[in-house]
């Protein structure tokens, strides 16, 4: 009998059969894991580390600038589980992370997933000086500690001697401003220092605009449009002797003025009779929203411009350093009057007159422009120039009463420039 009982039970053993004292209950439910995940953007792909206890999953960071509107996130799961939103799928992660849930049926567990890029300046203030604190030109120096203080780490320092291709790689706007120490008074060939003018400089910047860089170029900086190129040719004529050339220029020490200076950018404040169809009134442009505005040309006389001005710098010393077109020199000849002459100014510059000196009414001084993509070139980048010799972020030691203005103005056309 003994022997009877013990050869039936090898033989349920080697079919399989399973008898179980219990009570007959279901398979146990598959563990809530995750097993891999990974996440895509285009040809790279990143492996997640899971942290179960915190319930989070995070990724290395993808290259600065990397667009994570559309990830790609792939789950592999135990045997049993599934995952919400389904594996496979692409996800913005733009606003931050994704919750994923995976369940067993009986049992759910959600995640915060997080896909970041990693951290590049966009801006770069670029100069002749080693590093910020070797900047010695008052206003220069001025500039930058404000613009480093409004934009914090999105906005870096970067030497000319270190401009190339790949110092350029994540920024997105470059700020030049030059100026010259009083002294120094540099001629319009000689403004830009050699290091900006370097051939391997010139042509990263060349490369960087046309790949979409866009440029602030201020005070002198105006000039530095001769080695991108940007100025149309004037029948084979030097460039101090291009009409379209930003030709008024003065570099001298400077003086004692008792006059407030800024920009007119409602243009045809007289509303002077005209051939052109353009709203001259530029006041809505972007660059120029929020700016004070004034019709006081000399607070101690008393006197007026009889229009409202943007002043950029109060009365006291003034270096009077210009960099800014004279339209009435463009090779135009076929004009009816002045505002005709300036569209097709603007039209042969392919750019926007937004203002001109303050007390100018007939567009005879370009002091503030946007240069726009041009036709032969519509992948590069615009060009916003303040060339007036109000643009002075301080005066000989003594505080701007009006820096105000020039620095919404250039906060203004970094911003607006980033979001083009």
């Amino acid at each position: 009998m003994k022997k009877s009982i013990l050869l039936l039970a090898m033989a349920v053993i080697a079919t399989g059969i399973l008898i179980s004292c219990g009570d007959g209950g279901e398979d146990p439910a598959p563990s809530l894991e995750i097993t891999t995940i990974t996440a895509t953007v285009g040809d790279v792909t990143r492996t997640g580390v899971v942290d179960v206890e915190a319930q989070t999953v995070v990724f290395q960071p993808f290259a600065p600038r990397t667009d994570l509107s559309a990830v790609t996130i792939d789950v592999t799961l135990p045997e049993g589980v599934t995952v919400t939103p389904e594996t496979g799928a692409a996800q913005d992660f733009t606003s931050g992370a994704v919750v994923y849930t995976i369940s067993n049926g009986t049992e759910e567990m959600s995640f915060e997933v997080s896909v970041t890029s990693e951290f590049a300046a966009s801006i770069a203030f670029v100069g002749d000086a080693n590093a910020p604190g070797s900047i010695t030109e008052r206003d220069m120096s001025t500039a930058y500690e404000y613009l480093s203080g409004e934009f914090g780490e999105d906005l870096e320092y970067i030497p000319f001697s270190s401009i190339n291709s790949d110092a350029l790689q994540y920024i997105e706007v470059v700020v030049y401003y030059q100026d010259s120490d009083p002294g120094n008074n540099p001629g319009l060939l000689e403004c830009i220092p050699s290091s900006a003018q370097a051939a391997s400089v010139v042509r990263a910047f060349q490369d960087w605009h046309a790949d979409g860089g866009s440029f602030v170029l201020a005070g002198h900086g105006t000039q530095y449009l001769n080695q991108l190129g940007r100025i149309p040719d004037d029948n084979g004529k030097a460039y101090e002797e291009n009409g379209w050339a930003p030709r008024i220029y003065g570099s001298g020490d400077g003086f004692e003025n008792a006059d407030q200076w800024g920009i007119n950018a409602n243009l045809n404040v007289n509303n002077l009779e005209t051939v052109s169809t353009d709203d001259w009134n530029r006041l809505s442009h972007p660059v120029l929203a929020g700016c004070e505005t004034s019709d006081v040309a000399n607070p101690t006389e008393g006197t007026t411009y009889n229009h409202p001005i943007i002043p950029m710098i109060s009365a006291g010393y003034k270096e009077d350093h210009n960099s800014m077109w004279d339209i009435n020199a463009a090779p135009i000849t076929d004009h009816v009057d002045a505002f005709d002459k300036a569209d097709k100014w603007e039209a042969a510059m392919e750019a926007t007159l937004l203002g001109t000196w303050g007390h100018v009414v007939d567009l005879c001084c370009g002091a503030v422009v946007e240069l726009h993509a041009r036709s032969s070139a519509p992948d590069e980048g615009s060009i916003i120039v303040f060339g007036a010799a109000a643009y002075e972020w301080e005066q000989n030691g003594a505080e701007n009463a009006f820096v105000s203005n020039n620095a919404t103005m250039t906060v203004n056309a970094i911003n607006y420039l980033l979001e083009k």
